[in-house]
């Protein structure tokens, strides 16, 4: 007898079902071909014995092709697509093999191994009793040894295993090499998606392995403040959430551990932390110079900052890195009297003059933060001489090598190589391209802290989380932020081992001005996305922000059915709205 099924095409454009008829049960999941439009095509079997709508005839499928996500993934792609607004299609590929399965390894026996005592042991414990909590582990420490106390610590489950999510793929290959080496049974996702539909081995990979095939027993986020595990191709999702979500509905742990947690992350969740003396420990060495103490004839190029550069810019050794970022980032005015950057009163932003104001008028400067607007006047001293203060990356690498002679490289972007020279120059680009480092400088950091997003701070504390592990730690090297704000708490952060001052400031800014996680956003871009806003319904709010159109609404809830109501009025779901929908987009 032939069952029916719902099957959902692995097409560009089309976002619906169509029913054909099975030779036997299949359950949601399976890929299969069919014919579509003349066409042989795969997709998914997402739904079985649904009645066939009246005057639509089913034909049979071509072929069962291969295993794909269980019937549980199936769940939880459906709900990523509408918490998202995105299409199915994209989370099934993100959640089905790369190649043809045509079977799966037997089960292997992980190794049963006590916890060793310790801090580190304490610490995995507590937050594996509390279910799902923030382990706040500073950045100098190792991430291997948190890994496999949660495997010692973690009991069995029938038919489950471990799942680790990490930033990028050569974390992934370096975390399994290890846990491989350390006897663990290791399978990559999504290159060896067969053996991590099998119990037993420990599933690693980036932000796609939270939808892997195998039930989890425990699930691991390292490096939980990485904007990475943030899909930037649509539906942008986030792989945090998804895993959050996955961890509740199958009733396992999930730990998320991060040197720096954003306040997103720690709503409705525990903090653990290894205590004051450790965190401390784990932030190293960091040393701040004031810009607005500075010799002008040094030319921001503070004599202390050359002589650390020179004497940690050894022959054949670590490279010294500094760090000068100027895309996207803020514009920078400051004073031409007391040489104070002119800031927000009200979200602390860096203010910008969009247009030059009259003769003998004095102009306005505008928040791109929050859109508050002040006479273009110093706040500090009363001055009308401003300044805009903006230097590029190969400008500066000139600078820096007559100021300290030394060979300086340049690396602008991710993909750029990276010159063997002593000292390297970069946009934040750079600490993505280098393992190691004697020393990190940032060398305007204003940049990073006064930029236009609610995120900055956070962001800006993650750069310094990802300095002190280039270096390993105290005594290792030195990070050396120059600014003209060392009293900011994300400087006062990392100066005493606390990101605690981070969230606490953060919090009663994001109150104050109701942003996440305090409400829900999304980013709607393209021609279509003004014609829509008349269609969201109750409880959204939507405005203008450079071509585009951002909403907001009370939570994600209320957010993911106003835009459902969007896809919902459409034949064809997505693909008929010409419009690009993220949602919790991080450039705000």
């Amino acid at each position: 007898m032939e069952d029916v099924v719902e099957v959902l095409p692995d097409v560009t454009g089309i976002d619906r079902t169509f029913h054909y008829l099975a030779p036997g049960p299949l359950r949601p999941g399976t890929i299969v071909r069919v014919r579509l439009h003349g066409r042989r095509v795969r997709g998914w079997v997402v739904a079985a014995g649904t009645p066939v709508p009246a005057g639509v005839e089913a034909r049979p499928l071509i072929e069962v092709v291969s295993p794909g996500p269980p019937p549980e993934v199936v769940e939880l792609c459906r709900l990523a697509a509408r918490r998202y607004a995105g299409r199915l299609r994209a989370f099934l590929v993100a959640a089905s093999p790369e190649r043809i399965v045509h079977h799966l390894p037997p089960p292997v026996t992980p190794p049963a191994r006590p916890p060793q005592p310790g801090p580190l042991a304490d610490a995995v414990g507590q937050a594996l009793a509390l279910s799902d909590a923030v382990v706040r582990l500073p950045p100098a420490a190792e991430r291997q040894p948190v890994v496999e106390a949660v495997l010692a610590a973690t009991p069995a489950r029938e038919g489950a295993g471990p799942l680790v999510l990490v930033e990028s793929r050569g974390d992934a290959a370096r975390l399994a090499a290890r846990l491989e080496r350390a006897g663990w049974p290791v399978a990559r996702y999504p290159e060896e998606w067969a053996a991590a539909a099998t119990p037993g081995p420990v599933v690693v990979g980036t932000r796609n392995a939270a939808f892997s095939p195998r039930r989890p027993s425990v699930v691991v986020v390292l490096d939980a403040h990485s904007e990475s595990y943030r899909s930037e191709r649509a539906p942008t999702f986030d792989a945090r959430v998804v895993a959050a979500e996955r961890a509740a509905a199958e009733g396992c742990p999930v730990l998320f551990v991060t040197p720096c947690p954003p306040l997103e992350l720690l709503a409705g969740r525990r903090l653990v932390t290894l205590g004051p003396a450790g965190e401390r420990a784990g932030w190293g060495t960091v040393s701040v110079l004031d810009s607005r103490e500075e010799d002008p004839a040094e030319r921001g190029y503070p004599s202390l900052l050359v002589s650390w550069l020179r004497q940690a810019a050894t022959p054949g050794g670590r490279p010294v890195v500094c760090v000068l970022d100027r895309v996207g980032r803020a514009r920078l005015l400051t004073c031409g009297g007391c040489r104070e950057v002119q800031r927000c009163d009200r979200c602390g932003a860096a203010l910008v003059q969009l247009e030059r104001p009259a003769p003998r008028q004095v102009g306005d400067l505008s928040c791109p933060r929050c859109r508050a607007t002040r006479p273009a006047i110093c706040a500090s001293c009363g001055s009308a001489r401003l300044r805009l203060a903006r230097a590029g990356v190969s400008r500066a690498r000139e600078q820096l090598a007559a100021v300290t002679g030394l060979e300086v490289g340049e690396v602008s972007g991710r993909r750029a190589e990276v010159p063997p020279t002593p000292v390297l120059i970069g946009t934040q680009a750079v600490l993505h391209r280098v393992r190691a480092a004697s020393l990190v400088a940032f060398l305007d950091f204003d940049q990073e802290l006064l930029a236009p997003r609610f995120r900055a701070a956070e962001q800006a504390l993650s750069l310094l989380a990802r300095s002190v592990r280039l270096l390993g730690g105290r005594g290792a090297g030195r990070v050396v932020i120059r600014t003209s704000l060392p009293d900011h708490e994300v400087v006062r952060a990392a100066r005493t081992g606390d990101p605690g001052l981070v969230e606490a400031a953060e919090r009663e800014r994001r109150l104050l001005l109701g942003l996440p996680p305090w409400s829900a956003m999304a980013r709607l871009s393209g021609p279509g996305a003004p014609e829509l806003v008349a269609r969201l319904g109750p409880g959204v709010t939507a405005a203008r922000v450079d071509g585009s159109v951002v909403v907001s609404a009370p939570d994600h809830e209320v957010l993911a059915a106003s835009l459902d109501r969007l896809r919902a009025g459409e034949p064809n779901g997505w693909a008929d709205l010409d419009v690009r929908v993220e949602v919790d987009p991080v450039d705000l």
